[in-house]
């Protein structure tokens, strides 16, 4: 792939901005290491921010170093698409209940975040912008791994790019049950990606949705 003055765009820089962007999560350890105490408000709000920081950069610099926007394609979702991806979420949902013992927003609401809504607010703002990040680097990983392998645009390999990343480091950080899960919800996010037809927009509020709810 060439661009305009003589930029040669490789598939594998396709692959650097899905690392960068799973790199992104790591910012939420390192906070960790350069804060003491603070509250889980705090560490959301920060951890948001932080986060949210990293995709807009990524987003710009595709769109200027690679000329890829990952918000070019619009496509309308036809009723069977649409069917097959509330499918997916519902499914997701059921998942994460049974995980958490409940519906998940409301045991995180009666639990940790002790009744506060404030808390739940902020919560919710950090998943939106985790989120971002998660399908950054399936927009990006399909995109490497279709012009790197020829792979067909049917398979979701950003969805398993996302797997072998910020799926497999969760078992570490959350045991084999999260890990588990997590790799789960990647292949999910990715499979949403395509029935989106890679449609951003809509892969992001639906991959939000099952990640929140």
């Amino acid at each position: 792939m060439i661009l305009e003055k003589g930029k040669k765009i490789s598939p594998i820089d396709f692959l650097w901005l899905a690392l960068y962007a799973f790199a992104g999560f790591s910012l939420e350890l390192i906070l960790g290491m350069v804060t003491n105490g603070l509250s889980l408000t705090m560490n959301a709000i920060l951890t948001a921010l932080l986060w949210s920081g990293v995709s807009l950069f990524l987003v710009h610099y595709a769109k200027k170093r690679f000329d890829f926007d990952v918000f070019s394609v619009t496509q309308p979702l036809d009723k069977n698409r649409l069917l097959l991806i509330i499918g997916l979420v519902v499914t997701v949902i059921i998942v994460t209940s049974i995980g958490f013992g409940g519906f998940k927003p409301l045991v995180e609401f009666n639990g940790e975040l002790e009744k506060s809504l404030s808390a739940l607010i902020f919560r919710t703002l950090y998943y939106l912008a985790e989120c971002s990040l998660i399908v950054l680097v399936i927009a990006f990983g399909q995109k490497f791994f279709e012009a790197q392998f020829d792979l067909s645009d049917r398979f979701p390999s950003g969805g398993l790019l996302l797997a072998i990343t910020w799926g497999l480091i969760h078992f570490l950080l959350q045991g084999f049950s999260g890990g588990l899960y997590t790799i789960f919800f990647a292949f999910v996010a990715g499979l949403i990606f395509l029935l989106c037809q890679k449609d951003l927009r809509w892969t992001y509020l639906f991959v939000a949705i099952a990640f929140i709810l």
